[in-house]
């Protein structure tokens, strides 16, 4: 073979290892790039973001209902039969307005017989004076009277006795008669005092006793009196119907009012019911915006004015009573109450959605940079920290990262120290 044809062949020799070496790094680098692809969809998907400064703003819904400050109602303390109802819950009203009528047939008849209990108790009364009187008790004054004379005589004849019975002149039994006359004059002593002691405490529980039954007497007049008067029964303020728990033809008690007005004069409250940890943030004189759901959600403006416990969920609710304005309400009305309240400011504030905690505490991932096989890639770093007081959306980090650290704020997989990952944002 010529010189020509061998340097021939290894030109072409070199060509296709040219081409092999050109076709084999650009196979490796599709590979590398398809794998470094694939890699990255299997990778957690993260946001980030820098913490800032501010101020952590709580905020506290509620739902509850309007409640007038002042509320008007009348129940009857006997029942009585309802004979027109005027007006419907919800209407507005004006102080002396009818709302409704009564038949007080059947408590001018109880009001008569009352009265008649009441002079027959005055007349007992005044028969239990005279009864008790020092003249009424003359008898028995007397009484106890002859009884002292006769132990007195008794004494006499008894002391006469011994000296008689020392001297020999009576018997022993005449002795012994005298002894037993004095004892039986001492006991009817006794019990002509008892008796009259007797009768005066008798006279006087009497007396107490129909003091006691004129007073309920009169006031079952005044009652009945006032009842009796109620044949109409007017409003006893402007204000708004809330409540009718009868209809003509009904029988009314006791057991529930006529009516309950809500007095449009003394202003409305809204009250929420909320978590007790969330009303440990509020205090009177917040200010509070308040939804009205049946006024096509209007908002006005409030004031707290007081919190008190729940009693339906003690330890577990509170109750918030915000003062708001009273116009368009009757009273009832089902509504939100947002209480947004400043509860510091902070250096270093991160979502919410970045702490976790685990048996160790608190922890937020930071991510990192590094250069790999493949070029730059991300990881996270799970760093311990301290935290401070959160509202709806931060939370405010004491120690363990600043204001330049890439806080992790949501990932699509779990997420572990060192963890490579990709950035969604």
């Amino acid at each position: 073979m010529s010189m020509s044809a061998v340097d021939d062949a290894n030109i072409k020799r070199r060509k296709i290892t040219g081409r092999a070496t050109v076709i084999f790094i650009a196979v490796m680098l599709t590979l590398t790039f398809f794998s470094r692809t694939i890699n990255n969809f299997t990778l957690p998907k993260i946001t980030y973001e820098t913490p800032a400064s501010g101020a952590l703003i709580k905020e506290v819904t509620g739902t509850g209902n309007v409640k007038a400050n002042t509320t008007q109602d009348l129940y009857v303390s006997n029942s009585m039969k309802v004979t027109g109802v005027m007006v419907d819950v919800g209407d507005s009203v004006k102080q002396g307005q009818t709302l409704l009528t009564l038949d007080t047939s059947d408590i001018e008849n109880q009001l008569e017989d009352e009265l008649d209990k009441y002079a027959q108790k005055k007349l007992h009364l005044e028969e239990l004076m005279e009864a008790g009187s020092p003249e009424s008790m003359m008898s028995l004054d007397k009484a106890v009277q002859i009884a002292r004379q006769n132990v007195e005589k008794a004494q006499k004849n008894y002391d006469s006795s011994i000296v008689l019975y020392e001297a020999g002149a009576i018997t022993a039994m005449n002795l012994t008669d005298a002894e037993a006359n004095l004892d039986n004059a001492k006991l009817d002593y006794e019990i002509a005092k008892n008796n009259k002691d007797k009768a005066i405490s008798s006279n006087k529980r009497d007396i107490e006793s129909t003091k006691l039954d004129i007073s309920m007497a009169e006031r079952k007049i005044t009652e009945f009196t006032k009842e009796m008067n109620m044949s109409t029964v007017t409003a006893p303020c402007d204000g708004v119907v809330t409540e009718l728990h009868y209809s003509a033809g009904m029988t009314a008690n006791a057991s529930q009012p006529l009516y309950r007005i809500a007095d449009t004069g003394g202003g409305f409250q809204f009250v929420a019911t909320v978590n007790i940890s969330a009303a440990e943030y509020l205090e009177p004189g917040d200010e509070a915006k308040i939804s009205i759901n049946s006024l096509n959600d209007t908002t006005m403006q409030g004031r707290v004015s007081q919190i008190t416990d729940n009693q339906q969920q003690i330890g577990v609710k509170k109750d918030i009573v915000i003062d708001i304005p009273s116009d368009g309400l009757i009273g009832g009305e089902v509504g939100t109450a947002d209480i947004k309240k400043s509860i510091g400011s902070y250096n270093v504030l991160v979502p919410n959605s970045a702490v976790g905690q685990d048996n160790k505490g608190y922890f937020v991932y930071v991510l990192k940079e590094r250069e790999g096989p493949l070029g730059k890639e991300f990881y996270v770093e799970k760093v311990s920290v301290s935290i401070g007081d959160s509202d709806n959306a931060k939370t405010a980090i004491l120690s363990g990262i600043n204001t330049m650290d890439k806080v992790v704020s949501d990932s699509d997989k779990p997420l572990d120290d060192g963890s490579p990952v990709m950035i969604a944002n």
